[in-house]
């Protein structure tokens, strides 16, 4: 029988005008049914838990059936196909050994059979099977339409997968919602959903009145001052340095915030009886639309600009009228497209339970508060309506990057009993705070902190922490409503230096681009992880990086425990210029009177040319770090916050392997200390290895440093190196935590080392 593409496509788009998931799935099995001619279409989708699959469409068996026959993986032929991830052809199904049948069905009399698996980004989704009368099998052609017809639907039934939705109408299961994301801070909480509400945009502003056209425009004006204010400040500070374009671009807002039309329409609109935010909508909106109707490019990209001077005068008036809501005295799961620190702060730590942000990633500052303050985190969560599910119990599971809304009740009692250990272990290890790092057979490991902010210090210290690893000096930036002075500057890393000193502090100078913008200084790229980003940015803002340097010598200058790192190496003479702006700065200050005693300089190895460049940078450094995150995300070319491909992001590639090993041999033979900081240094597999490959100093986030001193106190290296040698054998990440992972279940743990042993006695 003959399939065109065009049948495909009329199938596809069919689909994707169907809402719900059940005549979703009933539309596919029918339109099937009927192209190919065939008495029965089914659709088997798997259980949450990728161990199963259930009937959860049909077309010709049995309808009493959907929702009730259920398969283990490699069980019957429907288990084979998922098992084998490969496609069944046969002329006589319940003759074939694998065949089990199911009274529930109806499906003896039905004697040819073919099944699909039905795959989403190499992860299976369920299977699709088609059947037949006759005893003969389906031609080559039935098989690889059906195959193509498979290779569509999968992308559009993972949705429905992920979601649970689906299941909602099956019998004895319990609808529930599973959103993935990625990963923002590991651990486990479980509590009700509130929503922090984010400000909003001109676009979400509804048509309103007031009775006080007086105070009104009295706020609109105040706003617009504010705005003025903020824009002075920003292009004053920088002056001849900033870039011309961004320059250019104060200068416009500047000329709208000055227009009589901006601000005679808003208040006309205010004396006809609109709300000062409902009138700012209209005025914008019409300001816009003038521009959006001309022909030259250039006229119509300055409707952009007004919308974007609308927004900073609509956000001034909603922080003037913000209402606080008393959230309920229980555990909180805090939900919205980004939370703020602020926002964390408005709520007793104890009861926040765990965060899921719709959009941001790994690297966002609330992923990295919360990873300091021992919060789970998941951002960047696709799918999940938050408004719809306000109230709903929730856990949140940052381990493996998953946000779980209306779970079932035993799903609830499970992961509440992980919580309970996992908080009764965190209380059993406060007492190695003052224990060293060292193995049963004396390899001594430091443990250093990361962190970002000064509420940081505290928890560093508290849990032992030898030093700080990485200070990320772009939180304060990224908290500001601008660029911070020099004075600011001094006065945050003053604090952080005295927090820790004697310990080393090593501060990285500032690291934006990428997913870490400054919401005053905007970098649209096509590629951002490959564009103007670290040691690039502050290189071509010469001011900024010449300011920061001589707050962190300021503050050195008092505490004596400064170590500066460089990030995004890739070229030498990238480090060659920050050292002669390193000598003028020290230069400088010497000639206002302060003596600025030498501070180490170091980089990091994030780029893989830093890493074959090393002999040739190595005269212009002191020091090494590598950073375990972005430079498995540049070795492997894969985008760690990108849904569809994180899941190929693994610090224990072979490559990554490779490359430690190397950056390790090349420091000693150059006589560099070297570090590791990033998640690898808080994944205790990762951690068995690093300590069989020789790496004696990980900085990792303060609330997992007990966690790994534990492991490092229970474990011998010399019981580690066979694994490593066979490690370098392997050809993929699986296999080389397939290696680690028994020792860990050996001391106790949890195969994944995020759950520790309870009785940690012995060490």
């Amino acid at each position: 029988m003959h399939h065109p593409l065009s049948t495909l496509t009329s199938l596809v788009e069919q689909i994707a005008r169907t809402q719900d998931p059940t005549a979703m799935m009933s539309t596919i099995v029918q339109r099937l049914s009927e192209l190919l001619n065939v008495e029965v279409c089914s659709i088997y989708l798997c259980t949450p838990e990728r161990d199963s699959l259930i009937l959860a469409a049909t077309q010709g068996l049995s309808p009493a059936a959907v929702g009730h026959v259920q398969l283990a993986v490699n069980e019957g032929l429907v288990g084979n196909i998922a098992g084998t991830l490969s496609a069944v052809n046969l002329a006589d199904a319940p003759a074939d050994d694998r065949f089990v049948y199911i009274p529930e069905t109806h499906e003896m009399p039905y004697h040819r059979f073919l099944g699909v698996p039905l795959l989403h980004l190499r992860k299976l989704v369920g299977v699709l099977v088609i059947q037949g009368h006759q005893r003969e099998p389906f031609s080559e052609e039935d098989e690889a339409f059906l195959i193509t017809v498979a290779s569509q639907l999968g992308s559009t039934l993972y949705q429905l997968h992920r979601d649970g939705e689906w299941m909602s109408d099956v019998q004895d299961i319990s609808p529930f919602r599973r959103y993935r994301g990625v990963k923002g801070a590991s651990g486990v909480g479980c509590g009700r959903l509130w929503l922090v509400h984010p400000q909003l945009s001109l676009a979400d502003i509804k048509p309103s009145m007031t009775s006080n056209p007086a105070q009104q425009k009295s706020d609109f004006m105040d706003a617009l001052s504010s705005v003025k204010e903020e824009l002075e400040s920003g292009s004053g500070r920088l002056g001849k340095h900033l870039p011309s374009d961004v320059s250019a671009l104060f200068h416009v807002y500047q000329l709208m915030l000055q227009s009589p039309e901006l601000s005679d329409g808003v208040k006309q609109l205010i004396t006809e009886g609109a709300s000062a935010e409902w009138a700012l909508k209209q005025t914008i909106e019409g300001m816009a639309s003038l521009f959006e109707q001309s022909d030259d490019p250039y006229m119509k990209a300055r409707s952009e600009d007004i919308y974007n001077i609308g927004q900073r005068i609509l956000n001034q008036l909603l922080e003037r009228d913000q209402q606080v809501l008393e959230a309920p005295d229980e555990p909180l799961i805090l939900g919205g497209e980004l939370i703020s620190i602020a926002d964390l702060a408005a709520f007793p730590q104890e009861r926040i339970q765990g965060l899921v942000c719709t959009s941001g990633s790994t690297l966002s500052h609330t992923a990295i508060v919360a990873n300091a303050l021992g919060i789970p985190a998941v951002m960047g969560v696709e799918g999940v309506e938050l408004e719809q599910n306000r109230g709903a119990k929730v856990i949140i599971d940052g381990n493996r990057a998953e946000c779980i809304i209306n779970p079932p009740q035993a799903l609830l009692t499970e992961y509440k009993r992980m919580i309970d250990q996992e908080n009764r272990v965190m209380r059993d290890l406060e007492r190695l705070r003052n224990m060293p790092a060292e193995t049963l057979d004396n390899v001594r490991i430091q443990l250093h902190t990361n962190t970002g902010l000064l509420a940081d210090a505290t928890p560093g210290l508290e849990r032992g922490a030898e030093g700080v690893g990485l200070y990320r000096s772009e939180i304060p930036f990224m908290v500001h409503d601008s660029f911070p002075t020099e004075q600011e500057q001094y006065r945050i890393y003053v604090n952080v230096l005295k927090a820790y000193s004697p310990l080393p502090v090593s501060m990285r100078t500032l690291d934006i681009g990428g997913d870490k913008q400054l919401p005053y200084f905007e970098i649209n790229e096509s590629n951002p992880y490959l564009g103007w980003r670290g040691i690039r940015f502050t290189l071509d803002n010469t001011q900024l990086l010449v300011t920061q340097i001589r707050a962190m010598l300021r503050a050195h200058a008092e505490c004596g425990n400064l170590k500066l790192l460089v990030p995004m190496i890739s070229r030498v003479d990238e480090i060659i210029a920050v050292r002669e702006i390193l000598d003028k700065a020290s230069e400088a200050l010497k000639r206002d009177g302060i003596e600025i005693p030498r501070p180490q300089v170091g980089m990091m190895i994030e780029v893989p040319s830093a890493m074959l460049l090393l002999p040739k940078l190595a005269q212009h450094i002191d020091f090494v770090s590598v950073g375990s995150n972005d430079l498995t995300q540049y070795l492997l070319a894969v985008d760690r916050n990108n849904p569809r491909v994180s899941n190929l992001f693994d610090n224990m590639h072979p490559a990554m392997l490779v490359a430690l090993e190397q950056i390790l041999t090349t420091c000693k033979s150059l006589g560099l200390p070297v570090s590791l900081c990033g998640e690898m240094a808080s994944d205790p597999v990762a951690v068995l290895m690093l300590i069989a490959i020789g790496y004696d100093t990980l900085s990792l986030s303060a609330y997992n440093i007990p966690k790994i001193k534990l492991l490092i106190r229970s474990v011998r290296r010399a019981d580690l190196m066979p694994l490593l040698e066979k490690a370098r054998d392997c050809t993929d990440e699986s296999q080389i935590r397939a290696l680690f992972e028994p020792v860990l279940v050996k001391l106790g743990w949890s195969k994944d080392g995020r759950q520790p042993p309870e009785d940690s006695s012995a060490a």
